[in-house]
């Protein structure tokens, strides 16, 4: 029986992976795929948050 990942939406970086004959450089590409995912979750939470705080600013203001 063959072992499949299961695809997400959340790990589109998973869905990218694919396997060569050279283990260091799969597992290079892996942590760099996933830091790279790392730093958009990031980036759109701060995004989120920072846009939620100006609303609120300017909902009191007005």
């Amino acid at each position: 029986m063959e072992n499949k990942l299961e695809k997400s939406g959340q790990n589109s970086f998973m869905d990218n992976f694919v396997k060569t004959d050279d283990i260091l450089n799969d597992m290079c590409g892996i942590i760099e795929s996933s830091q790279k995912a790392a730093y958009r979750a990031v980036n759109t939470t701060l995004i989120q948050r920072n846009w939620l705080l100006g609303y609120r600013i300017a909902s009191e203001e007005l």
